[in-house]
């Protein structure tokens, strides 16, 4: 035994630390609002549902309930998939980015069938630019560097 004692290096943040969690965290706040307008959108459609079976009634309106639960249902498994992906961006895991922007996909196809098979509204073009932003943030370096994707 010595009595000298070693000194234990201490780690110093490097330059890059910074905008790597500032990114990451915009990310994971993106992801987060998602998740949360998914399940908004869920409750909607859900409660629209009865309401559009009696006001088209017969067939017609069976089955515009139908389609609009399975969106509903949709959006739900949607907005849990978001908050997994979130959760796995605060981690720093790398199953967390290609999560991410499967959804992206998701998102702008879903948008796209939206936009062809109901009464176009301008506030379908949300979604796309909800995945354009998200996508965006998915492609920045640091972001890509963080959860080892380069």
């Amino acid at each position: 035994m010595t009595a000298i004692q070693t000194a234990h290096p201490t780690s110093m943040p490097s330059a890059n630390a910074e905008p790597r969690t500032l990114s990451v965290g915009v990310l994971r706040g993106l992801l987060l609002v998602e998740a949360a307008l998914g399940l908004a959108l869920a409750v909607v459609l859900s409660m629209q549902a009865p309401t559009e079976s009696a006001l088209l009634g017969g067939d017609a309106g069976r089955g515009a309930e139908q389609t609009l639960r399975f969106a509903a249902g949709f959006s739900f498994l949607f907005a849990i998939t978001a908050a997994v992906a979130s959760r796995g961006v605060r981690g720093l895991r790398s199953w967390s980015w290609t999560i991410a922007a499967l959804l992206q996909l998701v998102l702008a196809i879903g948008t796209g069938i939206a936009t062809m098979t109901a009464t176009w509204h301008p506030s379908y073009l949300l979604g796309f630019a909800a995945a354009a932003i998200v996508m965006l943030a998915l492609s920045a370096p640091s972001v890509r560097q963080a959860l080892g994707q380069e």
